[in-house]
């Protein structure tokens, strides 16, 4: 795979297998826009003959890696007070990379909207091959499918990541966590771990909101559901602080949270 992290990310190479339990927790979710474009320029040419003075090379012109985000509301940067303040902007100017956001409010790997964007459907909306980076982030729309159908959830995260993985196997693939600004449930804990797992197996940098909680106090917004400004500065901080740490990241089963914590 291609290294595109300025910071130093790093990927993770565990294997980790699915289960398919896990019980009832009590939190709801979160709920996406677009923005980006990118290009390559020429190797420049040397002169075209021995007799002639060479000319000067045209100098290579460095382009920002895109980044693709996928993801709900927290990923579109609603409850900030403009797109150049949500996390995952800030991200990707401390990065340096170019920005293709499209992701959609109430979505997840399983949860579409009306027009049903889940996750898949996002990476779908981009030409195969096209990106450098792919930041898969959020999966509380799906709180609620974890009580009712657990295994159906866990599939949905692992195919997701697979395809991300298909799509674009020549990009760096970052997974970020679920969040919740309240109580972390257990299906909170168990999407967290299946996250992981998948990061793990797809050779991708797993990024965690819930150790510590990042979406508390202060910086929900008042709608009791998204972020703040200050809010998206801390989630941008964390996922910041992952990639620059270069560490690898451990994969774990989902139905381990049932025993670990």
């Amino acid at each position: 795979m291609k290294r595109w992290f300025v910071g130093g990310g790093i990927a993770v190479s565990v294997v980790a297998a699915f289960a398919v339990a896990v019980l009832v927790g009590m939190v709801l979710g979160a709920g996406g826009i677009a923005v980006g474009g990118t290009g390559w320029a020429p190797a420049p040419r040397g002169a075209p003959s021995v007799w002639a003075q060479s000319p000067s090379p045209s100098p290579v012109v460095e382009k920002e890696p895109l980044a693709l985000f996928v993801g709900d509301s927290y990923t579109v940067g609603q409850g900030a007070t403009s797109p150049e303040l949500r996390w995952s902007t800030r991200v990707a100017e401390e990065m340096g990379w170019q920005e293709l956001n499209v992701a959609v409010g109430g979505t997840g790997f399983v949860k579409g909207n009306s027009k049903r964007d889940n996750y898949p459907t996002q990476l779908r909306s981009v030409p195969p091959g096209s990106v450098d980076i792919v930041v898969i982030a959020g999966g509380q729309n799906d709180f609620k499918a974890m009580r009712r159908d657990p295994a159906r959830v866990f599939d949905a995260v692992a195919d997701t990541y697979a395809l991300a993985a298909l799509r674009f196997p020549d990009a760096e693939i970052v997974a970020v966590g679920p969040s919740t600004p309240r109580a972390i449930g257990l299906e909170a804990r168990a999407l967290d771990s299946a996250v992981r797992a998948a990061a793990a197996a797809n050779e991708a940098t797993y990024v965690s909101l819930l150790d510590p909680n990042i979406v508390q106090g202060g910086l929900v917004h008042a709608d009791g559901v998204h972020t703040t400004d200050t809010g998206n500065a801390r989630i941008a901080e964390r996922v910041l602080a992952t990639l620059r740490a270069g560490q690898p990241q451990t994969g774990a089963r989902p139905a381990d949270i049932l025993t670990s914590r």
